[in-house]
């Protein structure tokens, strides 16, 4: 669940893609958070593509996951989406990535669901939160790229951030299930219609489409 608290910009620290916590506003994308943004995960699952993309089988495995883990009346327990892949050999980059981005963002949906199910619905507001699924999609980016897109943020600073938080309220209160960023209008800007939008993803995270291809991927139950 994210907090006021967790507000940052770069007067705290500079933000760059190894950050592992923090939530930033943008101008472009909106709200992100950077434990979700940061690249690891994404690139345990490509660097398993890359591993094995040679070879002489039709296929090869690619294991991935997302977890959790909460305090619930006192018990901590772990929760998450563990997934197993066939992925076809001999495709090109863009191809792979594209299968990469269907396995990664799938699973990301699955693990938004586990959490606005009982019981950590009562704990947490943060299954499909509006800053979840883009900072997911960010930090995919960077993983495959190999790329540090921070610099591409238009970072708020936090007096702004705060500003926005305390008059539309926590963001987990905004559920968002598309990978378009969910943007916040200034409260100061009296132009503006004081209504959150969605916007557009920046070409560097629309590049990436999907697979779709059923002969390219597929889920081993």
């Amino acid at each position: 669940m994210t907090k006021r608290a967790d507000i940052i910009d770069n007067t705290d620290r500079y933000i760059t893609r190894d950050i592992r916590s923090g939530l930033i506003y943008t101008e472009n994308l909106g709200w992100l958070d950077l434990g979700h943004a940061n690249p690891s995960g994404a690139e345990r699952l490509w660097s398993q593509m890359e591993m094995h993309r040679g070879g002489n089988s039709d296929y090869f495995e690619v294991n991935y996951y997302q977890d959790m883990k909460k305090n619930i009346y006192g018990i901590n327990t772990t929760a998450g989406i563990y997934r197993r892949f066939l992925v076809r050999r001999g495709l090109s980059d863009h191809d792979l990535k594209g299968v990469a981005l269907s396995i990664f963002m799938s699973t990301s949906r699955q693990f938004e669901e586990l959490q606005d199910l009982w019981p950590y619905i009562l704990i947490t507001d943060s299954g499909y939160s509006a800053e979840d699924l883009v900072s997911n999609l960010f930090g995919f980016c960077q993983a495959v790229n190999h790329a540090d897109y921070t610099s591409f943020l238009d970072i708020c600073p936090k007096e702004k951030a705060y500003r926005i938080w305390d008059y539309y309220g926590p963001v987990g209160q905004f559920k968002n299930k598309s990978v378009l960023p969910l943007l916040f209008p200034d409260p100061f800007n009296n132009k503006l219609k004081h209504q959150p939008y969605l916007g557009h993803l920046p070409i560097f995270m629309s590049a990436i489409r999907p697979a779709t291809n059923s002969e390219w991927i597929r889920e081993i139950f």
